[in-house]
């Protein structure tokens, strides 16, 4: 899917301001812009949000983040319950959806990519580490944050799960708390928020 851009005049209506003005702000190297070849201004989503955030300009509904997808992936059901749980907790930051094996949730994220993935290590099929392998392999998933999860002693160190892609480990059973602000961290969320709970 192409990134949303937005172009001189819609920025103007977000404003309140003439689209001279825009223009302004972007010959003034305040905003970030391309040029179509027909000469147009365009602004990227994230250039824009960037601009209204600096400038203090309230930021329209349509530009404000929905909450951060995350696929939980453990063949332990009380797990994934329990963690859907505290996910749910803080629905303005988080939307879970839930795998019990590594075949499985590949072909979710296949057919969307999550923001986050809550991967255990041990699982049936297919393990963890090569789920993640996989994900790292493909450029439409390579960017997906992964926090590893096990019960069992692992031979290798988190410098060694930090090279084969994970994000960040934690050993079961769960620190919750630990673990919703790790995610919020790694989703770029309200870290502080969900951690208070």
């Amino acid at each position: 899917m192409p990134p949303k851009t937005y172009t001189t005049y819609e920025i103007a209506k977000f404003c309140d301001v003439y689209p001279s003005s825009v223009i302004h702000w972007i010959d003034a190297g305040k905003l970030k812009s391309y040029s179509t070849p027909g000469g147009h201004h365009r602004v990227l989503r994230e250039d824009l949000a960037a601009f209204l955030a600096e400038f203090r300009i309230p930021v329209p509904e349509e530009l404000r983040p929905g909450p951060k997808r995350v696929l939980v992936v453990d063949d332990d059901v009380e797990v994934t319950r329990m963690i859907e749980k505290a996910f749910a907790r803080h629905p303005e930051l988080f939307q879970t959806e839930v795998c019990h094996n590594g075949v499985s949730a590949l072909i979710r994220i296949g057919q969307s990519p999550p923001d986050l993935v809550v991967l255990d290590i041990v699982l049936p099929k297919m393990d963890g580490l090569e789920v993640c392998s996989i994900l790292r392999s493909k450029p439409e998933t390579r960017g997906v944050k992964v926090i590893a999860i096990t019960g069992k002693r692992l031979s290798l160190t988190e410098a060694k799960l930090r090279e084969r892609g994970i994000d960040a480990f934690f050993a079961k059973p769960l620190d919750l708390s630990a673990l919703l602000a790790k995610a919020s961290e790694l989703a770029g969320v309200g870290s502080s928020q969900a951690a208070r709970e």
